[in-house]
């Protein structure tokens, strides 16, 4: 008879090259041909199990990743699965020695603070991606297929919230959006029922809601992402309470204007960079259009807008 001799642990999986874009930033979604025969036979782990990734211990003085890293993650994951990301199969991640857990329809991914771009970040989004191909792939019939490698996941037409108390400047915030983008883009805004403006194949969906509960008013269900608007002088007050629309939106747009904003807007910063840990907050003057170009940099960077698949 034949020896039966343990079947060893199968060594991590090799590195791909790192690529970078034109721009300098990292081009996620050129770096794989395929995850499909990796995930479809089991494959090696992306790393091995002495180098596994954990989050970060309760007692370590710096919690979280640097917010570029952190910044990256998201948009690596967003461009090599569609899947939008909040900066802050569970178990095949885990398999890959990548520490998750899920936490209702929530996946929570590890972000140290030592975590490196070509290194740890790249490892987070490669098993993410790993993970949703096999899934995807593999999903019963009648499910979309997934993308063909070194194609944008981004989903086509973007489904952004723009959300926040009433007069705090959303449809000015609005307004500039859509000038910015004219004939670059198609946009369709809807404001309550209505479809104020109708492109017939738009790239950018603009949807309004007035409140501070962004989750009641503009949930997964509806949006890929959100924008928070608030009145640099309710602002504060709006963070000290914790409102939804200062913590749990994508990006936060502070309407600061008129002859007070820069010393209203100064008292504002620390109270809403504490409240925000690391999301992005961009200050704009939304009638006069100040701060537009960040919001669309925003856009077009972290989310990909214009980026998706005809």
């Amino acid at each position: 008879m034949s020896e039966v001799r343990p079947t060893p642990s199968a060594a991590p999986m090799a590195a791909a090259p790192f690529v970078w874009r034109a721009d300098g930033r990292p081009a996620w979604s050129e770096m794989w041909e395929s995850f499909c025969d990796l995930a479809l036979h089991g494959g090696p782990p992306h790393r091995g199990a002495a180098d596994a990734l954990r989050g970060p211990a309760p007692s370590d003085p710096v919690p979280s990743s640097d917010p570029e890293m952190l910044r990256e993650m998201c948009r690596g994951i967003l461009e090599t699965t569609g899947l939008i990301v909040e900066e802050a199969s569970t178990a095949a991640i885990v398999l890959e020695n990548v520490a998750a857990r899920a936490d209702g329809c929530r996946l929570l991914l590890p972000a140290g603070p030592r975590y490196r771009l070509a290194d740890e970040v790249k490892s987070v989004i490669t098993v993410v991606a790993k993970t949703h191909h096999y899934w995807s792939a593999h999903a019963p019939v009648g499910h979309p297929a997934p993308a063909a490698p070194g194609t944008s996941r981004m989903p086509r037409p973007l489904k952004v919230g723009v959300g926040g108390p009433a007069g705090s400047g959303k449809t000015s915030l609005i307004d500039a959006l859509c000038r910015r983008l004219a004939g670059r883009l198609g946009v369709r805004v809807i404001a309550g029922a209505e479809s104020a403006r109708d492109h017939p194949d738009p790239d950018l969906v603009l949807i309004e809601r007035t409140g501070e509960d962004l989750a009641a008013t503009l949930g997964p269900a509806i949006v890929d992402a959100t924008i928070g608007v608030v009145d640099h002088r309710a602002g504060v007050e709006l963070a000290r309470r914790g409102a939804p629309v200062v913590t749990r939106s994508h990006l936060l747009v502070v309407n600061a204007f008129g002859a007070d904003a820069p010393a209203v807007r100064g008292a504002a910063r620390e109270a809403l960079l504490e409240r925000r840990r690391g999301r992005p907050v961009i200050f704009a003057d939304c009638r006069a259009g100040g701060g537009v170009d960040e919001v669309l940099d925003w856009l077009e960077h972290d989310l990909l807008l214009g980026a998706q698949l005809p």
